[in-house]
């Protein structure tokens, strides 16, 4: 299922909102630009082994499970195997700090996975340092990878800012995952953990999470928010400044996951079953552009949490998030190639 080819007409449209200048530390991106990271020029070809490399390296990751599974089969027979498994099971009685490592976000091997994807971005509007802001994403796809690719280039987005994240908990009784999620900014996503996290700065959460796993689609996007009223309650709860509706484009392309009916039982035990397959059948996400948006801020208001009104205000705060998204889909999905793409937020 890869995105439709951006026709030239359309190419040639939005030509004057592409930037490939660098952004030096401490530097906004500019709003209303699409900025490819790291002065990527948009037809430039990365090195065919830094590809590979690449490619390797996001297929660990990505599909590290697929591998772990194999290798615990394999430690039946294997007692190299075996030891294998034993090292990484160990890795888990290490403690998952620091949570945001900002050395580890700038490792050169981020930068090879941006360039994998020709990773692009555009900021709407402005981010106040001083303000917190609730980073609502979408969507989840079959694996976060644009997400999470994100997390490593916030350090250079917003180096003056904190933000972190909060993720499925499974997550972090599973080695290797478990460290590589921390060091970007997560942690458990709970409501404790959520709101410790917005004492500390601005938190990005994947709305959508397992039930968008199966949710691929050849000619829609297709993502879940209707109903999920958690993050705008947090909102509300917290007096945050603002929700930021994050889309990437792109990324509900690059891998797939199924077979579909295994959605309910997924999300009932809040752990994904599956198979996790991209480039020719493999765990190993497409090379396909990636384009991250960042939309206008949408204001919190400020209601007291005993106030009569509160869950009513948490209604209204979902609601807005969601027509904000709509708009803010149909206003850059043409610059993507997507005109054709229609997104349903079920």
């Amino acid at each position: 299922m890869a995105p439709a080819k951006p026709a030239k007409a359309a190419a040639d449209r939005h030509a004057a909102k592409v930037s490939t200048h660098i952004l030096k530390p401490g530097e906004n991106p500019p709003t209303g630009v699409r900025v490819y990271a790291d002065g990527i020029d948009p037809n430039q070809k990365q090195n065919p082994l830094v590809t590979l490399l690449a490619g390797i390296t996001l297929s660990i990751y990505c599909g590290f499970m697929n591998y772990y599974f194999l290798l615990i089969i394999a430690a039946f027979f294997s007692r190299t195997a075996l030891y294998v498994v034993i090292a990484l099971l160990s890795t888990l009685a290490i403690p998952a700090r620091p949570v945001l490592w900002p050395a580890f976000n700038r490792l050169w091997i981020f930068k090879t996975w941006r360039h994998y994807f020709h990773y692009s971005f555009l900021v709407e509007e402005p981010l106040d340092p001083e303000k917190r802001y609730i980073f609502v994403e979408f969507p989840h796809g079959a694996f976060p990878i644009g997400p999470i690719v994100a997390g490593t280039l916030m350090q250079t987005l917003y180096p003056q800012m904190a933000i972190y994240s909060v993720a499925a908990s499974v997550v972090f009784y599973i080695p290797f995952w478990r460290h590589f999620i921390t060091w970007i900014g997560s942690v458990p996503a709970t409501p404790g953990n959520f709101k410790k996290l917005l004492k500390k700065g601005s938190v990005a959460v994947v709305v959508g999470g397992i039930a968008e796993m199966y949710m691929g689609h050849p000619k829609r996007e297709r993502i879940k928010l209707v109903g999920r009223r958690g993050f705008a309650r947090i909102a509300l709860e917290e007096q945050v400044d603002a929700i930021v509706c994050v889309y990437y484009f792109g990324q509900s392309q690059v891998l797939s996951f199924g077979p579909s009916f295994l959605a309910d039982v997924s999300r009932r035990l809040r752990m994904s079953f599956g198979l996790l397959t991209g480039w020719m059948g493999l765990p190993v996400p497409k090379p396909l552009p990636i384009y991250m948006v960042n939309g206008r801020p949408i204001p919190v208001p400020k209601v007291a949490r005993d106030s009569p009104d509160f869950d009513a205000e948490v209604d209204k705060l979902l609601a807005a998030t969601i027509q904000e998204l709509r708009e803010m889909y149909d206003r850059h999905r043409g610059e993507y190639g997507w005109a054709d793409r229609p997104l349903t937020i079920e």
